[in-house]
């Protein structure tokens, strides 16, 4: 499961608006110097809204966590990038097969490659295929009015 945490900003009915903050860089280090912090700090941070239904005990403020299951993850992956690709392929082979010049076959491969992603569009509109991509609720973040950490202490030894 794919999990970000999130803001409730609203309550509305039986549903919530949360707000979850985008990450661009990966952040997996403190360099900052990397090329995808220096274009995620040119573009700067993107806040996401998302209308969810209310399966948790959540208020607004409140911090939330959401998630999407990690298959379907991959399922939407598949179909963003592999559905445009294979019609380009298949088109630019189409032309191949029939013996057209390169400039005829490199514009049968842009008319497949955009045939395909308005497939994908297509498919993406549907209200079930919205639903089933949507974030789900997951728990509330607790908070903590204490902070404290533990130090193990370990005596001086002289050597």
């Amino acid at each position: 499961m794919l999990e970000e945490r999130a803001i409730v900003i609203a309550e509305e009915g039986n549903s919530l608006w949360v707000e979850a903050s985008s990450r661009s860089s990966c952040t997996s280090c403190s360099s900052g110097s990397c090329t995808t912090a220096v274009v995620s700090k040119l573009f700067g941070a993107k806040h996401n809204r998302f209308l969810l239904e209310k399966e948790i005990s959540a208020a607004p403020g409140d911090e939330v966590v959401i998630g999407i299951p990690d298959e379907l993850l991959v399922q939407a992956s598949l179909w963003a990038y592999l559905l445009p690709m294979l019609a380009m392929l298949s088109m630019g082979g189409l032309g191949a097969l029939f013996d057209a010049s390169d400039w005829i076959q490199v514009l049968l491969a842009t008319i497949g490659l955009s045939g395909g992603l308005l497939m994908v569009r297509w498919i993406g509109i549907g209200s079930d295929t919205l639903n089933r991509f949507k974030p789900r609720l997951l728990r509330t973040v607790e908070r903590n009015d204490s902070f404290s950490v533990t130090v193990p202490m370990q005596p001086l030894t002289e050597k």
